[in-house]
C-alpha cells in the first residue's frame, strides 16, 4: 500500500512538474511562430523595397508604395536577426544576416555612417558655391528674408514661392533670377553668377521644373531646379495617421484606400515627369546640379531615374541621418541636391531647426574643378 502512494505521488509531481515545462515551452514556440511569420512578411516587404525603384509606377502602383516605409523594414530586419541570434537558431540568423547585409547597400541612401566626422570645420566661402534648395510654403513668412541673407547662398532654388509678395520683390533684387510671371507660386533659380540661358523642362509645367545655365568663373553650370508632383496627401490624412486613428475609425478603410489610391496615382504622375527630366539631364552639354523637391523617397523610381548618373550630395558629406520633410516620424528625405560626379562636395546640411516652411532647407558647399568638366 505504501509503495501504491508512494507510485502515484512521483506520478503527479512529474505531471506537475511536466506542466510547467510545457507552458513555458509552448510560450516559446508561440514567440517563434510569431517571430517567424514576420520573418516571411520581412523578405516579401525587404525585397519590394529594393526593386520598387527598378520598376516604374506605371506598371505597378501598389509597388512603388512600399518604399516610403523602407527604414522602417530595415530596422525590423536588424531586430529580427538578432531575435533569431539570442534563439541560437542560425538558418534563420544567416537569412535574416543576408537581408541586412544586402539591404545596407540601399540604406545607405538614408543614413550616412560617421566614419570621421569633423566638429567646428569652417569655411573660407570665397573658395565654396553655396547652394541652397529650399521649399518656402510659398514663402510668407516674415523671417524667410532673414534666414535666407544670413547663409547667403550663391545659388538659390526655391519651390512654391509666392512671387507676389515683398519677400519675392526683395530677393530679385539681390539676385538674377529665372523670374517669369506666373500667377501664384512656382519654381525659381536665383543666382549671384550671371545667368546665360534659362528655360523649362519639355513635358513638365513651369511649376515642377525649370533650368538655367549659370556663368561661373570660367565654366558653364546648368542648375535644374524641380518640384515634382504632390503626393496629394492632406493635412487630415497626415493626422489621421500620425494619431493612429485608424486603428479605431469605423470608415479607416475608405480612408486607407483613398490615401494609398492618391499615393499610387501621383507616383504615376512623377515616374513620367521623372523619364522627361532625365532626358533633359541626358542631352545637357554641361555638368548639372539638381535641386529640389522630389516628393518622393530615396528607394523611389523618380529618385533613381533622376539620379542615374549623377552623385547625391548626401551620400558624399552627410553624417548620419537626415529628414528634409517636417513629420511627427522623421523620416522622409523628399528634398535634395544631385550633381554631376566631377563636382566637389565639401560641405551637406539639412537644417531642422528653422520653422518656416513644412519642409527644411538643404544646403551644401560646392567646388568646382575646371579641369575635369
Amino acid at each position: 500500500m505504501a509503495d501504491y502512494y508512494s507510485n502515484d505521488i512521483s506520478r503527479k509531481k512529474r505531471r506537475r512538474g511536466g506542466t510547467r515545462f510545457s507552458t513555458k515551452d509552448l510560450v516559446k514556440w508561440l514567440l517563434d511562430a510569431t517571430m517567424t511569420v514576420l520573418m516571411v512578411v520581412l523578405l516579401f516587404f525587404t525585397i519590394t523595397a529594393i526593386i520598387c525603384q527598378y520598376v516604374s509606377p506605371e506598371k505597378s502602383g501598389l509597388l512603388s508604395v512600399v518604399a516610403l516605409a523602407a527604414p522602417i523594414i530595415y530596422l525590423l530586419d536588424v531586430v529580427t536577426m538578432f531575435y533569431w541570434v539570442v534563439r541560437g537558431r542560425w538558418y534563420f540568423t544567416i537569412t535574416m544576416l543576408l537581408m541586412v547585409f544586402v539591404g545596407a547597400f540601399y540604406i545607405s541612401k538614408y543614413y550616412k555612417l560617421e566614419v570621421d566626422r569633423k566638429y567646428d570645420v569652417t569655411y573660407k566661402e570665397s573658395r565654396f558655391t553655396k547652394v541652397m534648395s529650399y521649399n518656402v510654403c510659398e514663402g510668407r513668412k516674415s523671417s524667410l528674408l532673414d534666414y535666407i541673407s544670413s547663409h547667403r547662398p550663391d545659388i538659390l532654388c526655391l519651390q512654391e514661392i509666392a512671387t507676389n509678395t515683398d519677400h519675392w520683390t526683395s530677393l530679385i533684387g539681390q539676385y538674377n533670377s529665372t523670374y517669369d510671371k506666373f500667377p501664384y507660386s512656382s519654381n525659381q533659380i536665383l543666382s549671384k553668377y550671371k545667368i546665360i540661358r534659362k528655360g523649362e523642362i519639355d513635358g513638365l509645367h513651369p511649376m515642377n521644373g525649370v533650368w538655367a545655365d549659370l556663368r561661373i568663373k570660367n565654366d558653364t553650370i546648368r542648375v535644374v531646379n524641380l518640384h515634382l508632383q504632390s503626393t496629394a496627401i492632406k493635412v487630415e490624412d497626415t493626422r489621421f495617421l500620425e494619431s493612429h486613428k485608424y486603428l479605431v475609425d469605423k470608415e479607416r478603410e475608405s480612408k486607407l484606400r483613398s490615401i494609398v489610391s492618391r499615393l499610387v496615382e501621383n507616383n504615376r504622375k512623377r515616374a513620367l515627369q521623372a523619364k522627361s527630366v532625365a532626358d533633359f539631364l541626358g542631352k545637357s552639354p554641361y555638368r548639372v546640379i539638381v535641386c529640389g523637391d522630389f516628393n518622393d523617397v530615396p528607394l523611389s523610381y523618380t529618385y533613381h531615374t533622376i539620379s542615374k548618373g549623377l552623385d547625391d550630395s548626401f551620400s558624399k558629406m552627410a553624417d548620419g541621418f537626415a529628414y528634409t520633410y517636417n513629420t511627427r516620424y522623421k523620416l522622409l528625405r523628399i528634398d535634395n541636391v544631385l550633381l554631376s560626379p566631377s563636382i566637389e562636395v565639401a560641405s551637406y546640411e539639412v537644417d531642422n531647426e528653422v520653422d518656416l516652411s513644412d519642409h527644411f532647407p538643404v544646403i551644401t558647399r560646392l567646388k568646382f574643378n575646371t579641369n575635369n568638366k
